[in-house]
């Protein structure tokens, strides 16, 4: 499982950057994609919150009272 989520959050990052270097190239090549992008940025940024929070809700569970 853990496999799967790094690899998914990878494809998500290089899509990201795949992005940018269009962005770099010009704008007419970008504005078909950004939609895409939108998207993919959103879902990260999901991802990213959902997994930090999961990783403080599981060092939380190991907090001795």
């Amino acid at each position: 499982m853990d496999e799967i989520l790094t690899n998914w959050l990878l494809g998500l990052i290089a899509a990201l950057l795949a992005v940018l270097v269009l962005d770099s190239t010009g704008q007419p090549f970008l504005d078909p994609l950004a939609p895409v992008a939108n998207v993919l940025a959103l879902v990260t940024f999901l991802a990213f919150v959902i997994l930090t929070g999961a990783f403080l809700v599981y060092t939380a569970s190991f907090r001795r009272e």
